[in-house]
């Protein structure tokens, strides 16, 4: 576990913040005590992974915790159909339970602000770690399967839940894409025709989701992958025992250029295709 890459503690003066959880179980045991301990005064379970200020993983319990706040996140995204479909014709002979019930691997850096302003970031990966080319060599990407966390739980002095500022959500493609130019050849007889040209491939890895663009009016001027009233907001007011959820819906796709290739792939220059690649989101933050 490379726990310095998962978790930036900015808290010095507060050694045992939180603790990391790995599975969608030791949450439900959590957040089913934070219910029950109304107002968490006796809430003491023990976690998976309790991380001090210098990034230090340890195995252990927290004992007479104060109270607590849960942050978790919930991927119900889904994948293409067009994308499935192609997974299947690269291993013929892969059981069909391997492609039910999957979800597009997704990872962003989630900053917990706590009253006396100092703060956590916390990295999630949410998602199939594998659905994924069969001939895609993992050891290229290894943040591919740095983590599994889900959910995260912290004193309940909390300020503020956001998005780390500066950072962007991502979503793992995990196929190759290959770019094609057109590019004008001249047959014997003069005349100009206008062909196909492999020019670049992009191996599987993460790719950045972006934020529709818009103009002065409001109007969107160039769809990408997440609508301006789909974007996760701070959320702030976090009473102890809360539990803050970030949801994820939508739908992970690339682009496949049937006139030319039965594999991923686009024209040079297909603004709207290149900036609609790794498909389309939204992002709900709600606390209860």
């Amino acid at each position: 576990m490379r726990v310095t890459e998962q978790i930036e503690t900015h808290s010095p003066a507060r050694p045992m913040r939180l603790a990391a959880g790995r599975s969608r179980t030791s949450l439900c045991l959590v957040a089913l005590m934070v219910g029950v301990c109304n107002g968490c005064s006796a809430f003491n379970p023990a976690f998976l992974n309790v991380f001090d200020a210098t990034g230090t993983g340890q195995f252990q319990t927290i004992d007479n915790a104060g109270g607590h706040v849960v942050v978790q996140v919930i991927n119900n995204a889904d994948i293409d159909d067009e994308l499935i479909n192609y997974m299947r014709s690269l291993d013929p002979t892969a059981d069909d339970a391997s492609f039910l019930n999957l979800n597009p691997r997704i990872r962003m850096r989630l900053r917990t602000t706590f009253i006396d302003g100092t703060f956590q970031t916390i990295e999630f990966i949410t998602g199939s770690s594998d659905f994924v080319d069969p001939a895609f060599n993992g050891t290229s990407t290894p943040d591919l399967n740095q983590n599994d966390f889900d959910n995260a739980v912290v004193l309940c002095d909390v300020a503020s839940v956001q998005i780390e500022p500066g950072t962007n959500i991502e979503v793992f493609i995990p196929v190759s894409i290959t770019e094609f130019e057109q590019v004008e050849t001249q047959g014997d007889g003069g005349q100009i025709t206008l062909d196909p040209v492999e020019r670049e491939q992009t191996p599987p890895g993460f790719r950045a989701l972006q934020v529709d663009i818009r103009d002065a009016d409001g109007n969107v001027t160039l769809e990408q992958n997440i609508d301006v009233r789909d974007v996760p907001t701070p959320i702030t007011g976090l009473a102890c025992g809360t539990v803050v959820t970030l949801s994820i819906n939508g739908t992970l796709s690339v682009p496949f250029l049937r006139t030319v290739s039965s594999e991923p792939s686009f024209l040079r220059g297909d603004a709207p295709t290149i900036a609609r690649i790794g498909g389309s989101f939204e992002f709900r933050v709600a606390a209860q």
